[in-house]
């Protein structure tokens, strides 16, 4: 078991560094794509992906 609990309790917007308002826009994401009940590093991830296609290109 993990001893340091302080990341688990961390709010969500301190633990990926992002803005209230990206937060919103994050969970907003989720609701539209029926992942909700996924973790948030899931959301996270599948919320940044298209946009980071079109860096790469």
């Amino acid at each position: 078991m993990n001893a340091d609990k302080k990341n688990q309790t961390a709010p969500r917007r301190e633990t990926f560094r992002c803005t209230g308002r990206q937060l919103e826009a994050i969970m907003r994401f989720a609701e539209e794509r029926g992942l909700d009940h996924q973790p948030l590093r899931i959301v996270v991830a599948e919320y940044w992906r298209p946009q980071a296609h079109v860096k790469a290109a």
